[in-house]
């Protein structure tokens, strides 16, 4: 029988983690907009359960942030969220029915129709 004892003593092995990936046009148009430190993070709520939020940052950045930088944009991600949003890609559509900044996370179990919320 296995006890907790054998399970430490096991070798984890490595995760392939991949950053978060925003495409020229979703980093272009937050640099249209005037933003060059930008906050991506995830709150609880819509109708899948978490809102991915992406918004120029208000606080000071932490050690435990996470910080992607993409030409004049830096990405700051809050350690609480990076967990959620290993993988994702940003996107940026100026669709006029469908437009607005789309999100692609490879994690998600579940997405809402709009692709602001999600579930793992």
């Amino acid at each position: 029988m296995l006890d907790a004892r054998d399970l430490l003593e096991q070798e984890i092995p490595e995760i392939d983690l991949q950053d978060i990936i925003i495409s020229d046009r979703a980093r272009d148009r937050l640099l249209e907009l005037g933003y060059n430190d930008v906050e991506f993070s995830t709150e609880g709520g819509g109708c899948s359960g978490m809102n991915y939020i992406l918004r120029p940052i208000e606080r000071e950045t932490n050690e435990r942030d996470k910080i992607f930088k993409y030409g004049d944009l830096n990405l700051i991600v809050p350690f609480s969220s990076f967990v959620y949003l290993i993988g994702t890609q940003i996107d940026f559509s100026s669709d006029l029915l469908n437009g607005g900044f789309k999100f692609t996370n490879p994690q998600a179990n579940r997405s809402c129709g709009c692709g602001t919320s999600f579930s793992v």
